[in-house]
């Protein structure tokens, strides 16, 4: 099973330039839990519902206040469509991430998720969390 079939897609963006407000809010609207940050239509980063909660929390800042660059989580790791989703698993769990944009020829094409592959391709997620 490949990337490409267990992807989430359209993938939510928006420039590194606006709040994390509009960020959140597009979280909200959506029913999602990241949104990909980009400069001049170009990922560059990923801002986490996880990430808001904790860092507007922890540095006692007002959200509309905080532009996505700087919340957000660079560089950006990311993955191609037609790679295997054991090996997605693997580069999650390498780098410690529960998301990576998909890309294919320099475009955002989809995002995979941990969410993802537990609900459409468990066995291949299951190596990383080993029976007791």
């Amino acid at each position: 099973m490949k990337v490409r079939d267990v992807m989430s897609r359209p993938v939510i963006t928006e420039d590194e330039d606006v709040s994390v407000t509009i960020v959140s809010e597009d979280m909200e609207l959506s029913g999602i839990g990241c949104v990909v940050i980009t400069k001049e239509d170009k990922p560059t980063g990923i801002i986490t519902d996880r990430d808001i909660a904790i860092k507007i929390c922890a540095t006692k800042r007002r959200a509309s206040e905080v532009k996505a660059k700087e919340m957000m989580s660079s560089p950006l790791v990311t993955i191609k469509p037609g790679v295997s989703v054991e090996e997605a698993g693997e580069l999650l769990a390498e780098n410690n991430i529960r998301r990576l944009p998909v890309m294919e020829n320099d475009k955002l094409v989809g995002i995979i998720s941990v969410r993802n592959i537990l609900t459409k391709a468990p066995k291949h997620i299951k190596k990383f969390y080993p029976e007791e």
